[in-house]
């Protein structure tokens, strides 16, 4: 029962818990990119909510103008519908963005859109992951 019996345990325990840690540290890995997946499409969801409920809000101002004997072609009316169109551009464009930018630079592979057209492609591969979590 010499040193090199101390320092096989020795060595044995280095080797247990440096295979632990790694073991720990790929299964925190995997965990956080699934949960910036599930970050991706909960944004993305709620913009898409956003819109919704602005376009909504939109369609009611157009109701009102009418009712207010304003006629689709009345400049008023065409200048509120292109404004309309301009704000929802301007907000999806600028929504991808910003999710695009608060990602550090090792995070970008991950990301799996780059515009709000792929984003909402994205969406709709993983409505079910939207629908559980906004239900």
């Amino acid at each position: 029962m010499g040193l090199e019996y101390y320092a096989l345990h020795l060595l044995t325990f280095l080797f247990g818990y440096v295979t632990c840690l790694t073991f720990y540290f790929f299964k925190s890995s995997r965990i956080s990119v699934r949960l910036l997946k599930v970050m991706h499409v909960v944004s993305l969801a709620i913009l898409v909510k956003c819109i919704e409920e602005y376009s909504y809000a939109e369609s009611q101002k157009l109701i009102a103008l009418l009712k207010c004997g304003v006629t689709e072609q009345d400049e008023v009316y065409k200048k509120i519908v292109r404004e309309h169109e301009q704000d929802l551009e301007l907000f999806k464009e600028r929504s991808v963005a910003i999710i695009l930018a608060l990602h550090p630079d090792y995070f970008k592979p991950i990301i799996q859109f780059e515009d709000w057209d792929s984003a909402m492609q994205y969406l709709n591969d993983n409505r079910n992951i939207a629908q559980t979590f906004l239900s």
